[in-house]
């Protein structure tokens, strides 16, 4: 797969819901995330909504043993997960999510976290689907020296496989775990996750039998499959690939309510533009072999109860390609051949899927076509973060792809919330601050219509797809290998692979 943005071994300080992906076969969360893409029993066995409408009860499994000879899971290691991931140089992106509320222990084996207000994200945020509060071992942390860097092996968890070994930018090797694991004893005795960024050297390495498992982009994953291997999707088709864009955050104490009013993504002219000079049918079949789904509207999926119709009726008007008409909104929002519109595009190597930089370099071919200049560059994750911690980009997109929970991804994309949206807009605001704090589903559902609303007309992101989860395998080494497709990064549940007899 392709590297991480950074390497870590503190799953709740040094990495998040991207990164986590590289410690994700040992690490577990108190609630589950099956194959069928529903909650289910984890290191919580179960849990409930306190009285006061919005606080979780926990009640922890019993007898799980922790790797590295660290004891039995308690109490105490929630306590510590939780101290770990509030922690003040934490960089998770949920830090400051946990940082509102606080952790009562019960009993040995239940804890009740007490929120200051409601969170419709919070049971997600302790589940595997998210990646935040993977728990780790206490007791092992501390007989690290309470300071994990990349000299020191991750702190003990309690997933079926264990950390072996890691080589620096290179690959990082799991070991099954000796004892039986509450969940079963996974098939393959060993699993290496290998950094290998360029798309033709791992379709090299499928084929010559050095690596059983990859992603690949379309026209190879054909030629892999033509050479005898197979194809295994996730059932759940939320996974979503889009381009943001950054610079427009609000800001209350200024006159315009904005940080930047005068860069030119703030004009809607402009964004529709941007979204009316892409080829979606073309990027489809080039990039996907025709089997994405077109996104009608960021984050949204076509399936949900608050899905509107209209936007699905009115996209080709709104977004649609169209470069007649994307040339026109710029020249009415000031841009020309003498003046042309200049955007910075950071690239970015996705693992979700194969091909990404072919996808950025078609997006910025489309936006060139209309007079667009377009400066391609790479900027490493922790300058790009910190750069927008200071609301310091003007005029910057970049690609993105994650699996999908709408309500954090409102938060997290087009919002003032932590860690501050991609793009934000002040008639979205007020409406997601009601939805963050409202645990009622039908409620949630009304409001994220609302939402939909608002921001389909506003052009909030550049939307391009709904992806089928899809990795390429060696039938002689895997035969099947069952996972949801709606996690970050797309690899998750490496216990439930099945060896080839």
């Amino acid at each position: 797969m392709p590297p991480p943005a950074a390497e870590g071994n503190q799953p709740n300080v040094d990495l998040g819901p991207l990164t986590i992906f590289q410690l994700r076969p040992m690490q577990e969360w108190l609630v589950g995330y099956g194959t069928d893409g529903e909650f289910e029993p984890m290191l919580a066995e179960s849990w409930s909504v306190e009285p006061d409408g919005f606080s979780l009860r926990f009640q922890l499994r019993k007898g799980v043993q922790f790797h590295n000879d660290a004891g039995e899971f308690t109490a105490q290691d929630v306590v510590h997960s939780f101290e770990q991931i509030t922690r003040e140089d934490s960089i998770h992106p949920h830090a400051r999510i946990h940082r509102r509320n606080t952790i009562e222990v019960v009993s040995d084996y239940e804890v009740v976290f007490r929120l200051t207000r409601g969170n419709a994200e919070y049971t997600n945020q302790l589940s595997r689907q998210s990646g935040s509060m993977a728990i780790t071992s206490k007791v092992d942390f501390d007989s690290l020296g309470g300071e994990i860097d990349l000299g020191k092996r991750p702190v003990a968890s309690t997933g079926p496989y264990q950390y072996e070994s890691r080589d620096l930018g290179q690959a990082i090797t799991y070991e099954r775990i000796s004892w039986e694991h509450y969940n079963g004893t996974p098939d393959f005795p060993e699993i290496q996750m290998r950094w290998l960024p360029e798309t033709s050297t791992r379709l090299a390495s499928l084929l010559t039998g050095e690596i059983h498992v990859t992603v690949l982009p379309e026209d190879q994953a054909v030629q892999a499959v033509a050479e005898g291997h197979t194809r295994i999707r996730g059932p759940i088709t939320q996974q979503r690939t889009w381009m943001a864009m950054y610079g427009v955050y609000t800001d209350g104490d200024a006159p315009s309510g904005y940080v930047h009013p005068e860069i030119a993504l703030h004009d809607v002219r402009v964004r529709k533009a941007l979204n009316k000079a892409i080829d979606r049918t073309a990027l489809n079949d080039a990039f996907f072999g025709g089997k994405a789904q077109l996104m009608i509207i960021d984050k949204m999926p076509t399936s949900k109860p608050y899905f509107n119709p209209e936007w699905t009726r009115n996209f080709e008007s709104e977004y649609g390609y169209d470069p007649t008409a994307a040339r026109t909104l710029l020249a009415e929002a000031g841009f020309n051949s003498n003046n042309p519109l200049e955007m910075t595009m950071r690239m970015i190597n996705l693992s979700d899927y194969g091909g990404s930089e072919d996808v950025q370099d078609a997006v910025a071919g489309f936006w060139s076509d209309i007079g667009v200049k377009v400066d391609q560059v790479v900027i490493e994750a922790t300058r790009f973060r910190n750069v927008n911690r200071e609301f310091g980009w003007t005029d910057l997109v970049t690609i993105n792809a994650s699996s999908n929970f709408d309500i954090q991804a409102w938060r997290v994309y087009n919002s003032h919330g932590v860690p501050r949206g991609s793009l934000e807009q002040t008639e979205l605001n007020a409406l997601h601050d009601v939805l963050t704090v409202t645990m009622d589903e039908p409620t949630q559902n009304d409001l994220l219509r609302q939402l939909g609303d608002t921001a389909f007309p506003l052009h909030t992101q550049v939307p391009l797809f709904w992806l089928p989860a899809e990795m390429i395998v060696n039938p002689e080494i895997v035969a099947s290998w069952p996972y949801p497709g709606s996690i970050s990064r797309v690899f998750s549940h490496f216990e439930t692979i099945k060896a080839a007899r």
